[in-house]
C-alpha cells in the first residue's frame, strides 16, 4: 500500500472512532465529555443546560451562574424514584446543549426520555468515575449500586469540578467565570465537610447508628463514621416491606439501642412512624432525594446537608 492509501485508511479509522465515541453519549470515568468541542452561540445566546434532579440543578447553577440557561426537570419535593417526565421536560432535553444526570440508576426514566427527546445534548452522568457503594440485599440502582452519592461532600466536590470542565468544554468563552464560580463553591463545600466532621464528633460513637425510610445514607455513613443498620423500605421506596421485614427491623432497633428513626420528605412516613411507636424511639425528618421548598431550611444542597446533620446530631446525641 502506498503512503496516500495508508493515509486514507487512517483517516477512515479516525472518523469511525469519533462516531463510536459520540454514540456513547456521555462522559468517561475520568471527567467531562471529550467527543465534542465548543458549541456555536449567538451574541446573546447562552448555553442551554438541563439538570435532572433539583440537587444537581442547584450545584450546576452555582458553577454556571448567569452564563447558562438552566432547566431543572424535578421540582422541589419530587421523588426521583417515581418521577415521570412531562412533555416540556422532553422538549427541554431536545433543545439542550448539555444534560447533567446523577446516573447509577437513580433516574430510571432517563433512557426512555432521551430516546423520545432526540436532539444532540451531551450527556454527563455525575456518578461516573466515583467509587460507588453496593446495596447489600437491595437493588436500587444499576447492578445494586447505591446512587445517593451526594451524601458524601467529597463526591459533590468532584461534581463541581466535572460541571466546570463540562461547561468550559462547550463554552470556553466563559471559562474564567466557570472556574471562579467553581472555586468559590468548592471552598464552601470544604468548609461544610469540616463542619460535619466537627458536629458528628459530638455524638457518642455507640449512638452513631442510622435507621431511615430507605437506604439513602450509606455514603454519609462511610464518610462520617456511622453505621446504616436498617431501612423501612430495604429495596427502594416503591417496594412495600413485608410484616416480617418490619418486625425484623424493630427487633434490630431494640437490640442495638438505636436512639431514633429517620423519615424523609419525599417518602411516606407512615411506616417509619409505626416503627417509632412500636420501639419507643424518636422520629426525625430528613431531606434526602430532594431539596426543600422556601422556609424549610433545606433550599440548597449546602442547606440540606446542614439541616440533615443538625437533625441527626440532635436525634442521636
Amino acid at each position: 500500500m502506498d503512503s496516500r492509501g495508508f493515509r486514507i485508511v487512517l483517516t477512515g479509522l479516525a472518523v469511525l472512532l469519533l462516531i463510536a465515541i459520540a454514540a456513547c453519549g456521555g462522559q468517561g470515568p475520568a471527567g467531562p465529555p471529550t467527543a465534542t468541542g465548543p458549541v456555536s452561540l449567538g451574541p446573546s445566546e447562552k448555553l442551554r443546560v438541563v439538570a435532572t434532579t433539583n440537587l444537581i440543578g442547584d450545584v450546576v447553577g452555582r458553577v454556571g451562574g448567569d452564563q447558562i440557561q438552566l432547566t431543572t426537570l424535578m421540582a422541589k419535593g419530587a421523588d426521583p424514584h417515581s418521577y415521570v417526565p412531562t412533555p416540556s421536560d422532553t422538549a427541554a432535553v431536545h433543545d439542550a446543549h448539555l444534560l447533567f444526570a446523577n446516573g447509577a440508576g437513580l433516574e430510571t426514566f432517563l433512557a426512555e426520555m432521551l430516546a423520545n427527546a432526540g436532539g444532540s445534548a451531551v450527556q454527563v452522568k455525575l456518578s461516573d468515575g466515583l467509587s460507588l457503594r453496593s446495596l447489600s440485599g437491595g437493588h436500587e440502582g444499576e447492578q445494586g449500586q447505591d446512587p445517593h452519592v451526594w451524601f458524601d461532600v467529597h463526591n459533590v466536590l468532584r461534581w463541581a469540578t466535572t460541571i466546570e470542565q463540562s461547561l468550559t468544554t462547550l463554552d470556553p468563552a466563559n471559562a474564567a467565570t466557570y472556574h471562579a464560580n467553581a472555586e468559590n463553591y468548592r471552598r464552601e463545600l470544604e468548609a461544610l465537610d469540616a463542619w460535619i466532621v466537627q458536629e458528628v464528633a459530638t455524638i457518642p460513637e455507640a449512638n452513631r447508628k442510622l435507621v431511615i425510610n430507605h437506604p439513602v445514607l450509606g455514603y454519609f455513613a462511610d464518610r462520617y463514621g456511622f453505621q446504616q443498620i436498617g431501612a423501612v423500605y430495604p429495596l427502594n421506596p416503591s417496594a412495600e416491606p413485608s410484616a416480617q421485614d418490619l418486625a425484623a427491623l424493630e427487633k434490630t432497633v431494640r437490640q442495638l439501642g438505636v436512639p431514633a428513626v429517620f423519615a424523609e420528605s419525599t417518602v411516606s412516613a407512615k411506616l417509619a412512624e409505626q416503627v417509632s411507636r412500636d420501639t419507643g424511639v424518636n422520629l426525625a425528618l430528613l431531606y434526602t432525594d430532594s431539596l426543600g421548598g422556601p422556609g424549610t431550611g433545606a433550599e440548597t444542597y449546602l442547606d440540606l446537608m446542614r439541616y440533615d446533620v443538625q437533625a441527626i446530631v440532635e436525634a442521636l446525641r
